[in-house]
Order: C-alpha cells, then sequence, then structure tokens
C-alpha cells in the first residue's frame, strides 16, 4: 500500500498551517506581472499604427509599378493589425499582366509586395497572350512582340493549343519554317501556316510520328519550292494532298 506524504508548518497552539510559498515563486510571478504591464502598452501601440510603407519589387517590363500602387492603395488606409494580406495578394494579381504575387508583413508598420509578370509566348487570335502555362491574360502595358505566333480555338482550349503548337513545331521542323499560326476548329480539325510558307490541315489526334514522316516526304519533294504550295492536307491514311498556289503545278503525294 502507497503512503503520501504532506509537508505543513505548525503555528501557534500546535495547529497546522500552509506551508509558506517560496520566496523565488512569489518574485517570478511579480516579475511576469510587471513585464506584461510593460508590454501591453508598447503592443497596443504597434498594432494600432498606420502602415508606414509598402515596398513593390518585381522585374516591372509590362507591367506599370503604378498599377500595382493603385490597386493596393485602398485596402491599406486601416491601421496595421486589421490589413488583410490576402487581399493584398488579391489586388495585386488583378492587375493585368500580373502572374503572381507576394504579399509579406514587415513589423512593426511596412509591407513588402513582389510581383512576377507573365511571359508571354504566344498571342491568342481573340485578344491577349497566352503565358508559359497556357494561361490567357492581357498586358497592362504596350503589345507584345508581333513576331509571336498566333493561335486560336474554342473557348477554354489555350494550353491544349499551346501544346499542339509546341508539338507541331516538333514533327514539322523537316520543313524548316517555324509554324507561324495554328487554329483548333470545333470539329477537331487544325489548321496551321508556316512562316513564309503554306497552310496545313491535319487531325490532332493523328498527330505525331506519321506527320513528321510525310513531312519529312513533303520537304524533299517540294525541296526549294515551299513557297510555291498554298495548302497542304495531311488527312489521309497514306499520304498528303498539296494544292499549289497560281501558276503552279501540284497533286496528291502518297508515302
Amino acid at each position: 500500500m502507497s503512503t503520501q506524504t504532506l509537508d505543513f508548518d505548525l503555528g501557534e497552539g500546535g495547529l497546522p498551517r500552509p506551508a509558506r510559498r517560496p520566496r523565488q515563486g512569489v518574485r517570478a510571478l511579480l516579475a511576469a506581472m510587471i513585464a506584461l504591464g510593460v508590454a501591453l502598452p508598447i503592443f497596443a501601440a504597434v498594432v494600432t499604427l498606420p502602415v508606414q510603407s509598402v515596398r513593390i519589387s518585381g522585374e516591372f517590363v509590362r507591367v506599370p509599378k503604378a498599377d500595382i500602387e493603385r490597386a493596393v492603395a485602398p485596402l491599406l488606409t486601416s491601421r496595421l493589425i486589421r490589413i488583410d494580406v490576402d487581399a493584398l495578394r488579391r489586388a495585386a494579381l488583378e492587375v493585368p499582366g500580373v502572374r503572381e504575387a507576394t504579399v509579406r508583413r514587415v513589423w512593426p508598420d511596412h509591407f513588402e509586395i513582389l510581383v512576377v509578370e507573365h511571359v508571354a509566348v504566344a498571342r491568342w487570335a481573340r485578344g491577349g497572350y497566352l503565358g508559359s502555362d497556357g494561361t490567357h491574360f492581357t498586358p497592362g502595358g504596350g503589345g507584345m512582340a508581333d513576331s509571336l505566333p498566333v493561335l486560336a480555338g474554342p473557348a477554354g482550349s489555350q494550353r491544349r493549343v499551346l501544346d499542339l503548337h509546341a508539338a507541331l513545331e516538333r514533327v514539322l521542323a523537316p520543313l524548316g519554317a517555324p509554324v507561324a499560326a495554328i487554329e483548333l476548329t470545333r470539329r477537331g480539325v487544325l489548321h496551321a501556316a508556316l512562316h513564309d510558307g503554306p497552310r496545313l490541315v491535319m487531325r490532332p489526334d493523328a498527330m505525331g510520328r506519321n506527320v513528321e514522316i510525310r513531312a519529312r516526304a513533303l520537304a524533299k519533294v517540294l525541296a526549294g519550292r515551299l513557297h510555291e504550295v498554298e495548302r497542304v492536307d495531311l488527312r489521309y491514311p497514306n499520304g498528303f494532298a498539296v494544292r499549289m498556289k497560281t501558276g503552279t503545278s501540284g497533286g496528291k503525294e502518297q508515302g
């Protein structure tokens, strides 16, 4: 059977009285109360401070820095502790041409906003541009380079059309001309135009090694005459059909 020991002091008359608290504990408690009394006013003063400055950084090429400042300014009128960091980020992301934004609170009274712009890799025929991840966006500043390829397709097909363009660049490389424009129709037919060259018609689901082989055959058959070709139809199972421009001759090639 276990035993328990209870320590107590004896008061006058031999009656027990509660043991005294160690002096160290009292001192620690008093120190904590004093520290809390000093810290609370300081904390209250800090959290009620207005925002003193906002640092906006990034490689600004197409997005004017002033657009970011105007977007976040209405959210910075409250006291520091009441400002919503996520709301600041959303406001920065709504600026045309911004791909990503990171917001950091710097105590006691500052904010830092890092902005990353979209990098356009293609133009979208209905307006705007496509980033490398397929995001459709409108630049904040002037237009992008006119040399970018022009892509088109049904609503919501930007990512797929961008992938098709990359695949076409690879399989049509034997022709020696970059793909200047492509369009994916609602019926699933892909039209492509080579830079200073013919238009090509094919089906995306059949694009691959067979198209590359036909491109090699086409480059061989029409060596030095590619600029004379108006249209090439690659939808045939065993070959392709070539339509020459007016004043030239052509026909259907098998291979």
